[in-house]
This record gives C-alpha cells, sequence and structure tokens, in this order.
C-alpha cells in the first residue's frame, strides 16, 4: 500500500470536520437571529398593548369626569345598580370591530381610620381610573390614574377679554 492511499480517507475527515463546524456556526447565527427577532416582537407588542391602556384614559377621562354623580352606582359592583354611562367603558383603536380596551373605575383608601376603607362608596370626589388594553391577549397591561373632581364654576377670566369665550373688555 503506497503512502498516498492512506492520506486519502484523512482529507475526508478533515472536509467533514469542517463542515460540520460551518453548519454548527450557520446554526448558532440563525438562532441567535430569532430570538433577537422574537424579542424585538414582544417588546413592540409590549409598547403597543401600554399605548393602548393609555389610549383608554384619554378616552375615558372625559366620559368619567362628566358623570361624577353615577361614580357610586359605577362602584358599586351590584348588577341591580347601573351608572347613568355605559360602564365599563370600552373603545375600539383600530376600527375592526374588536373592542381593544376596557375602562373601569376604583375607589381610592379616602376613609379615615378607626373605619375600614369601603371600596363602594365615594367620600372625597376622588377615584381611580383603570384602562386595561384587551387586543393583545397575551401581553395584559393596566394603566391607572387617580382623577379629582373638581367641580364647574365660571371663568371670569373671559369678562377680562381672555379665553375662548371672552368679549376683549366690552360690557
Amino acid at each position: 500500500m503506497s503512502r498516498h492511499d492512506e492520506q486519502r480517507g484523512a482529507v475526508l475527515v478533515l472536509v467533514m470536520t469542517l463542515l460540520a463546524a460551518l453548519f454548527a456556526a450557520a446554526a448558532t447565527v440563525l438562532y441567535l437571529q430569532l430570538s433577537s427577532t422574537r424579542s424585538a416582537g414582544l417588546v413592540s407588542r409590549s409598547r403597543g398593548a401600554l399605548f393602548c391602556a393609555e389610549a383608554g384614559l384619554v378616552a375615558a377621562r372625559p366620559i368619567i369626569g362628566n358623570n361624577y354623580a353615577s361614580w357610586p352606582a359605577a362602584l358599586d359592583q351590584n348588577p341591580a345598580t347601573t351608572p347613568a354611562f355605559v360602564y365599563p367603558i370600552v373603545g375600539d383603536i383600530d376600527n375592526d370591530g374588536v373592542n381593544d380596551y376596557s375602562v373601569t373605575i376604583r375607589d381610592n383608601d379616602d376613609e379615615l381610620p378607626p373605619r375600614v376603607n369601603d371600596p363602594s362608596n365615594d367620600n372625597d370626589l376622588s377615584v381611580f381610573i383603570v384602562s386595561e388594553c384587551t387586543k393583545y391577549p397575551d401581553m395584559k397591561r393596566k394603566v391607572m390614574e387617580l382623577v379629582t373632581y373638581q367641580g364647574g364654576g365660571n371663568v371670569y377670566r373671559n369678562q377680562a377679554g381672555y379665553g375662548p369665550g371672552g368679549t376683549g373688555n366690552k360690557n
């Protein structure tokens, strides 16, 4: 047997080892790229869910503020007691016919000790607006904001000519 015949198998083993190393490197790069893409998708859905919940807050704030007299009915949790407005407040952001957020109110701890907190009764005209994004079921986000009703009143700045209904100091 010649020396040339003995080396033919060694080259084949070397080529197979190099191919296996290249395939392993390609698989590692593919795994890292897919992980990065999946992570970016999760971050995108998480931010979208947060923005969706914040949109619910923005949409519900004037409804809840204008119906402060119905807060006790909304806080009561009794199905027989219904507030004057549609509750919970739901909305569709992307116009696909499916509600994307749901907004409810929750009482703050407004009873003074030694009384026990009563979540169905508001004493200080302050409630939490709680908005939950339902658009992304795998990425639930809730946003909460404390709102206080301060009542209406007259805007006396208009008499000085300022503001949207100002008369420009004309009497």
